[in-house]
């Protein structure tokens, strides 16, 4: 197990230092998940923006329909694991026939008989949970649960730094397009500043009045005017 565990914190490591795609290793995670642990089925569930755990990623069909079952009764061990922020082991799940019977019936309906969730922790909360399925109902050794520990924080490290990666990337966007901004609007303000005989202030004014008047964006009118396709509202170009 420890050459396993090496060799998907190399992969983790190489992955995070090249763009990826969260969703395409989250579902390498569960097969390394199923690798470790000697599983039979493995499948992820992260929290959405309305702070609900949602379906992320699934090792086989049948381990998908017991995870979109879960999603949309908001009960099973991936709920149960969330909930709690803790570990939440189940050896068999005939166990759990009272307590969520509809659950029970499709784990064991898919052949598996014991089901581990774990925890994904970031920034001090949970974001999601990793439920690790095997066919017999074999304890959980300290072993199991040692490489659960490394696998769910390996699969939040992918999540946080992808969102890390998209938010820097939206700022570039944003500081870029005021960057952009600000160059349509200066040629804007040189056009009208030439043409109507004006100040710097007084071209700005006129900008923002036509931007008023036309119910257009500044940069719209600015690259309006350098396209020379929009009349200015020239009335107020001196106070």
């Amino acid at each position: 197990m420890r050459d396993d565990l090496l060799r998907l914190l190399r992969e983790f490591t190489g992955a995070i230092l090249n763009p990826y795609d969260p969703g395409e290793l989250l579902h390498r995670l569960t097969s390394h998940s199923m690798e470790l642990l000697d599983a039979s089925g493995a499948g992820i569930m992260l929290e959405n923006q309305d702070g609900e755990l949602s379906f992320a990623a699934a090792s086989d069909d049948q381990v998908l329909a017991i995870e979109l079952h879960q999603e949309r009764v908001r009960e099973g061990v991936c709920f149960e694991a969330y909930r709690q922020n803790r570990m939440l082991g189940v050896e068999d799940v005939t166990e759990l026939s009272r307590q969520w019977p509809a659950y029970a019936e499709r784990v064991q309906h898919a052949g598996l008989r014991s089901v581990l969730g774990t925890p994904m922790n970031a920034y001090g909360r949970t974001i999601g949970v990793i439920n690790i399925y095997r066919q017999g109902d074999a304890p959980w050794s300290p072993a199991d649960i040692e490489a659960a520990e490394v696998i769910a924080s390996v699969g939040a490290g992918y999540i946080v730094h992808a969102s890390e990666m998209q938010a820097q990337h939206d700022l570039t966007e944003q500081l870029q397009a005021a960057i952009d901004t600000r160059d349509v609007i200066g040629q804007a303000k040189g056009i009208i500043m030439h043409r109507e005989a004006v100040t710097d202030r007084e071209a700005f004014e006129i900008l923002r009045t036509t931007s008023q008047q036309s119910n257009r964006k500044l940069r719209d009118v600015a690259r309006l005017v350098i396209d020379d396709t929009i009349e200015v509202a020239t009335d107020r170009r001196r106070r």
